[in-house]
């Protein structure tokens, strides 16, 4: 009796064994999120996907607060896992693997390099493979949910463009954005505490396109958090207000709207003009004709990665003394932001870049000059007085024009709107969840 006992006890024990449930149990539950489990090994797993490029030592105090960061997002993952489940959606394997490749090729490396280095970094490659799933899989529920309901009307689109016409003469932003929702005056706390850690980070040296990847609450995280062009005053009025006091490569402190918190990057400004207002103005200075050479460090790179990229841009110098071999150099380094800039006036230029390029002389290369995308190598191919007839000056990046079309008008609309609703949505789904912080 006792051995028959003794084996069904057993065979229970192998059962259970068998579960999920039972081998979360094991390694520990860091949070029970309706049927699944985040468990204490999938937080220290994207925490050291997030800190490994981290270019200095992370502490255990910081390494802490970054897990409860991680924990609040892999639980927005399970939630939104669990809702593509419900609707038959599924991520084939071949657009996993291309999100990677994507992420790789972010990173400057091919897939099988960016392996390498992440396993090298000590990472488990499988935790960015489920975020990538998780990233794609919420795409295809809001897009086959949420999209149909987007409805742009002909004068929305009249409206906008309306306030476009009259908004000439006012400030353009290029800006990216981190955005920490915050659905219950309970959490407010919490929320700002969260993006002052976010806002320290950065100024760290983490990549804002990595962080608003990992942590951001909107949509767009999956693009880096990246807004496009806005014009001032198309934002809420707090974000409007923080905007007009920064310069392009600076970052905001957390800024409080209806919403929640918004962490803000700006990546460039420009002055829309009408044509009749593009005169040159009296201090133009000279017209410079510019080439980029950019090579791209993230957060992910390790600190003697950094290190040995610099060393890269600074032995170009050496290796490139016309615009005819920059030419040539540039196709061996084909990241975004390499290429031919155009010319334009050099007092237009931002205004911590235009002390370099005063000094630099034609066909001379600039030292590595660091940008929120990486390290930069300039060129002057060309300088020549501006004209002083009242001729249009020319803008670095050719003559294009700064006027969006309707369909331009209309995505952007329809984007904004599509942000909203899925922030909705994934608030609903936390409100009606069962969650279970363990930790």
């Amino acid at each position: 009796m006792k051995k028959r006992l003794l084996s069904f006890i057993v065979g229970i024990t192998l059962l259970a064994a068998g579960t999920p449930a039972f081998a979360a149990a094991q390694e520990g539950i860091a949070a029970i999120v309706n049927d699944s489990v985040v468990t204490i090994t999938d937080i220290k797993d994207r925490t050291d996907l997030y800190v490994s490029g981290a270019r200095e030592n992370t502490t255990p105090a910081q390494r802490k607060k970054i897990e409860q960061q991680v924990l609040g997002k892999l639980i927005d993952e399970s939630l939104e896992m669990q809702e593509a489940k419900k609707f038959g959606i599924t991520v084939a394997d071949n657009d996993v693997n291309a999100g990677f490749a994507d992420i790789a090729k972010q990173n400057g490396l091919s897939p099988e390099d960016f392996k390498k280095h992440l396993t090298t970094a000590g990472v488990n490659i499988d935790s960015l493979y489920a975020q990538i799933r998780a990233d794609i899989s919420w795409a295809q529920v809001v897009r086959r949910r949420l999209r149909p309901q987007v409805n742009v009307s002909e004068s929305e689109i009249d409206l906008t463009m309306n306030q476009i016409a009259h908004g000439v003469g006012k400030a353009q932003y290029h800006v990216a954005e981190i955005f920490l929702n915050v659905p219950d005056p309970a959490q407010e706390a919490a929320a700002h505490a969260e993006a002052d850690k976010l806002v320290a980070q950065l100024t760290a040296g983490a990549s804002f396109s990595t962080v608003a990847q990992e942590f951001s609450q909107s949509p767009g995280a999956a693009n880096g958090g990246d807004l496009g062009w806005v014009q001032a005053g198309q934002l809420d009025p707090a974000l409007d207000k923080a905007l007009a006091k920064m310069h392009p490569g600076e970052i905001s402190p957390p800024l409080r709207s209806a919403r929640g918190y918004h962490i803000l990057f700006l990546r460039d400004l420009h002055q829309s003009t009408s044509p009749t207002t593009a005169a040159v103005p009296a201090a133009a200075g000279p017209i410079v004709t510019l080439k980029q050479i950019v090579i791209p460090v993230t957060a992910k790179d390790s600190p003697a990665i950094v290190t040995a990229k610099l060393a890269r841009g600074q032995s170009l110098k050496g290796e490139i003394k016309s615009c005819a071999e920059m030419d040539k150099k540039m196709k061996d380094f084909p990241a975004k932001g390499t290429g031919d800039l155009g010319k334009g006036p050099q007092s237009s230029l931002p205004e911590a870049l235009r002390p370099l390029i005063e000094k630099l002389a034609v066909n001379e290369l600039s030292e590595p000059v660091h940008s929120p995308t990486g390290w930069a190598m300039l060129m002057v191919c060309a300088r020549e007085e501006a004209p002083k007839d009242g001729a249009a000056l020319p803008k670095f990046g050719g003559e294009k024009n700064d006027e969006p079309s309707r369909e331009d008008v209309a995505n952007k609309i329809g984007a904004q709107r599509l942000d909203k609703m899925a922030d909705r949505y994934l608030r609903d789904l936390r409100a009606t969840a069962f969650i279970d912080k363990r930790i």
